[in-house]
């Protein structure tokens, strides 16, 4: 990881900020907080291993390829409470009720790109880590020769 970037202060001290990041979370995990999101990918990053920016590459595109399809359906909308707890609910759910006609063909729009997008970012990884190893084989074919 070292290759992508660098923290040059010797005063900052990156496993105390990891778990008070980790303190962080798993007070919001007791209090309900994720209940509804997956946060399997946040527990399971693996950034220490990344090496180079080929394994930093490959790491984003697999977060992509899962991210790049958005939920453009409902969601539920809650209360915190209080008097008017309800009629606010009651309120925000007219209006997406309202506002969801019109923007479910620009989510729908944005879906399919980003859909587009990661199947060619994807492919052109592919392609570049194919033409690279016909490159290293050019090379050594190069090198026999000679």
């Amino acid at each position: 990881m070292k290759d992508i970037f660098e923290i040059k202060d010797e005063q900052i001290d990156v496993r105390n900020i990891m778990d008070k990041i980790g303190q962080k979370i798993e007070e919001k995990k007791k209090a309900g907080l994720y209940d509804k999101y997956d946060l399997s990918r946040v527990s399971n990053l693996e950034i220490e291993k990344i090496t180079d920016e080929k394994d930093f590459l490959k790491y984003y595109l697999k977060v992509i390829k899962k991210t790049c399809d958005i939920d453009i359906g409902s969601f539920e909308i809650h209360s915190k409470g209080g008097i008017l707890g309800k009629p606010v609910v009651w309120f925000k759910k007219i209006i997406w009720h309202c506002l969801k006609f019109y923007t479910y063909r620009l989510f729908n729009q944005q879906k399919e790109f980003n859909a587009q997008i990661t199947n060619a970012l994807i492919s052109l990884n592919e392609k570049l880590d194919k033409s690279l190893e016909e490159i290293k084989k050019t090379r050594i074919n190069t090198d026999i020769k000679k």
